[in-house]
């Protein structure tokens, strides 16, 4: 029972440094952000960033060696101890499976986890990032980022105004503050919750079927030395296989293990009515019962690897349009260093690999104006981060998406190198302009002149009227004079994609 305490305990304690890491991503001006601890601990997102891009990015290096040095010794403790989305689903599947504990769960197959971990590597060496789709880590972080911190801003507002003359005779006068909106977050958010309601067919049914990185983690896993060992004693009573939540114990031989499957939660410990006869921990005499097969169909496996590599082939070679979309506005973090030519902006292709869509750079986006994108960067670039400045603006001394990033896709800059670095260009409409209208349509209106930060917009006077025009060699197109712009429906002056290795 001690073990099953403590797993508990350590499980809560990192699912609240998750919640409050995640929280203290943004902005501030002293420019400190918290960093990326889980997703940059994530095996997966570095395993498939460097089959995508090769070893361009050093911070890869380090928590997928330690992972697998963690792995090798203590197994899938990841799983059943550290993963902030495991936690949630074991409290979950304790409001779905009460009153059903007496209900054995048999072991599941097919496994379907191996077969999307295949596919998603696969895909990976043809410079494809699919991780994100099912990776837990950046799964949860953006659920939080873009749906579950709305929804607190939005309850801390219900509560400040319905509540404020409770709240003042407390002497505590708060405020309603702005909250942001994200596209896709409906998307995301059920997504979320299925995930919570597979929980109804088999507790952990997520971490045991459909988690990547639960495969990639039981592949090595398998061969470490902290395992369950059933001592000869053991009378076969079962209780141990309808405790088990990953069905690691077969129902029918509950002497066994399939050290792939597990997690080490101590369940079985627990539910043991004979003291020491089923255990974790290390090799002695008299364990019995381990077995390292993962119970994954080969055929199947080969299949899902055929699956990856059509996949890569396709966005590689059928999906991606050399021209993207004008509105396809990325981060000014998305640059990289060029021995010969210095800073330039990375291309598509290197950004798409390389991005995890975990959603980080928006929540720390202190305008609001980085979003998920749909229909700018085609289906192979859903969800990753462009910036819309008619929702917000790139502010000027801010690095936080740089710093946040935890693959290596938005590269850390300096406020003094932000200057130069170029993420659109402005382009003014003179049709629907009211400082270039004529006549009596004439307005003078200098209102994008006025909130440029860069200056890059000069004002004069131009057949008899002042008139605004962008200097190409100072705008960095951050979108502030879009964001501003009075004129509806379309604003005009608007931020363009600049061309490629511009």
């Amino acid at each position: 029972m001690l073990g099953k305490w403590l797993r508990r305990i350590v499980q809560l304690i990192c699912l609240f440094l998750f919640f409050w890491l995640l929280y203290h991503v943004r902005w501030s001006p002293g420019g400190s952000v918290a960093p990326p601890v889980f997703l940059r601990s994530d095996p997966l997102v570095a395993l498939s960033t460097l089959l995508a891009r090769g070893p361009a990015w050093p911070l890869l290096f380090a928590p997928l060696a330690a992972m697998v040095i963690i792995t090798l010794l203590l197994g899938r403790v990841f799983c059943g101890w550290l993963c902030p989305l495991g936690t949630i689903i074991d409290i979950s599947d304790s409001i779905l499976w009460r009153g059903r504990c007496g209900q054995r769960m048999r072991y599941t197959r097919p496994q379907w986890k191996y077969y999307i971990l295949g596919a998603v590597l696969l895909a990976a060496l043809f410079g494809v990032q699919l991780a994100w789709i099912a990776d837990p880590i950046p799964l949860l972080t953006r659920t939080t980022a873009t749906v579950f911190y709305p929804l607190s801003l939005g309850a801390y507002n219900l509560v400040v105004i319905r509540g404020q003359s409770l709240l003042r005779g407390w002497g505590l006068y708060l405020n309603p503050v702005a909250v942001p909106r994200f596209s896709l977050d409906i998307v995301v958010a059920v997504m979320f919750v299925a995930i919570l309601m597979l929980g109804y067919f088999a507790r952990r049914m997520w971490c045991r079927s459909l988690c990547p990185l639960g495969a990639l983690l039981a592949f090595i896993g398998r061969f470490s030395l902290l395992k369950r060992y059933v001592a000869p004693e053991c009378t076969g009573c079962r209780r141990c296989a309808s405790a088990c939540k990953m069905g690691a114990i077969p129902d029918d031989q509950p002497e066994k293990t399939f050290a792939a499957e597990c997690i080490l939660c101590y369940d079985c410990v627990a539910a043991c009515p004979q003291k020491g006869v089923s255990r974790i921990g290390f090799p002695g005499s008299g364990a019995r019962g381990v077995n390292a097969a993962t119970r994954a169909s080969k055929r199947a496996f080969l299949g899902a690897l055929g699956a990856g590599v059509a996949y890569g082939l396709a966005a590689r070679l059928g999906w991606r349009r050399p021209q993207h979309s004008p509105k396809l506005i990325r981060p000014p973090g998305a640059n990289v260093y060029d021995p010969v030519g210095g800073r330039r902006r990375m291309t598509e292709e290197e950004f798409r690999a390389m991005c995890v869509r975990c959603g980080q750079c928006m929540r720390a986006c202190p305008t609001g104006g980085l979003q998920p994108a749909i229909f700018q960067a085609e289906f192979d670039g859903l969800y990753t981060p462009v910036l819309i400045p008619q929702i917000g603006f790139c502010e000027q001394n801010c690095n936080a998406c740089g710093q946040v990033c935890p693959s290596g896709a938005l590269k850390p800059f300096t406020i003094q190198e932000k200057d130069d670095i170029r993420l659109g260009q402005a382009e003014i409409n003179t049709d629907t302009c009211l400082s270039w209208q004529r006549g009596t349509d004439y307005r003078l209106c200098l209102i994008c002149a006025e909130h440029c930060p860069y200056g890059a917009i000069d004002t004069p006077v131009y057949e008899g009227q002042r008139r605004p025009f962008v200097n190409p060699a100072k705008c960095v197109g951050c979108g502030e004079c879009e964001h501003y712009c009075p004129a509806r429906p379309q604003r005009a002056i608007q931020v363009n994609r600049l061309p490629s290795r511009a």
